[in-house]
């Protein structure tokens, strides 16, 4: 029962100190009269009892604890909507080391700018499970759906180029993404795909594969295509990109300069706008009633048992 109580007032237990200084300087002062062999007659009549003194500490101590006001905590997470299960799939492939997407910086490549947008993507997912696959030749699963977005968030600044390949295996890693979300508990399921280039031919995957296992599982895809030299995005694959995503009720975008993209992935995040968490309750249980009944009967006993003995 009173397990994880603490006292929210803990500093008025320095309020005893004032009542062991009145007990040491502050004694009860009579008038005084003279009668001989007045010694004998108090050692007998006026001996301190040991149960008064007993009594009158734990009154004071008991109230000092009513007035530290102790209490106990319960902590309540409301229920809330599940929200939404994303993977992101990221072109990590030798092209994406070009340096013409930052006009401010000419010297950073795409890949870099895209990360940086990626991790404030990600920082405002709180409600969601995110999952990261990156591509290039090959495609592998760098972090599987997370709800700690601040691991997520290391391990995209820790990805690179070339990192899978110098290739695009770009219908591969759709797939990879959404099959990474296939045991995840969540009825709305995304995978955003972002890519500078254009599928490896020859792939073991193909779009068809692509968009029957979306239309299967249930999950709408993102395309975000990035940079600004044509062959980047050639008619063909932007016209299989288009009516993959339209298909699956996402949204297909370009992006030629780190502003525009970010504007597409604020796009996309209000587009799928997470449920936010309802707020944690919290339930205060207070006890003080306890010493201070406790307190108030040795205090009643102490002066009822005082005033007989006087008596």
């Amino acid at each position: 029962m009173f397990e994880g109580i603490f006292f929210e007032f803990p500093k008025v237990i320095s309020f005893l100190f004032i009542f062991l200084a009145c007990e040491a300087l502050c004694r009860l002062r009579h008038q005084g009269f003279y009668f001989p062999h007045l010694a004998a007659f108090a050692a007998v009549t006026l001996k301190p009892s040991f149960w008064l003194w007993l009594l009158k500490w734990a009154s004071i101590l008991l109230l000092l604890v009513a007035l530290m006001s102790p209490v106990k905590e319960q902590v309540y997470q409301p229920v809330s909507a599940p929200g939404y299960a994303i993977s992101l799939v990221v072109d990590a492939s030798a092209s994406m080391r070009n340096g013409d997407f930052d006009p401010d910086d000419r010297t950073r490549s795409r890949f870099e700018a895209v990360q940086e947008i990626l991790q404030a993507f990600v920082a405002q997912r709180s409600s969601d499970s995110v999952g990261l696959v990156v591509f290039g030749t090959h495609t592998f699963t760098a972090a599987p759906p997370t709800s700690d977005m601040g691991m997520l968030s290391k391990i995209i600044g820790q990805l690179y180029v070339g990192i899978a390949g110098k290739y695009t295996a770009l219908y591969e890693a759709m797939a990879r993404g959404i099959v990474s979300l296939h045991d995840v508990q969540s009825t709305e399921k995304i995978v955003v795909v972002l890519t500078d280039g254009r599928n490896t031919p020859g792939a073991p995957v193909g779009s068809d594969v692509v968009g029957g296992v979306a239309l299967k599982d249930g999950v709408r895809l993102y395309a975000v295509v990035v940079g600004d030299a044509p062959e980047d995005a050639p008619a063909a694959q932007e016209s299989v990109l288009k009516t993959l995503t339209a298909e699956s009720g996402g949204a297909y975008f370009t992006a030629r300069n780190t502003t525009s993209l970010a504007d597409v992935y604020a796009q996309i995040d209000a587009l799928e706008k997470s449920p936010q968490r309802p707020p944690v309750l919290i339930v205060k249980e207070y006890y003080y009633v306890y010493p201070l009944f406790a307190g108030f009967m040795t205090l009643l006993l102490y002066v009822y048992l005082r005033n007989r003995r006087l008596g």
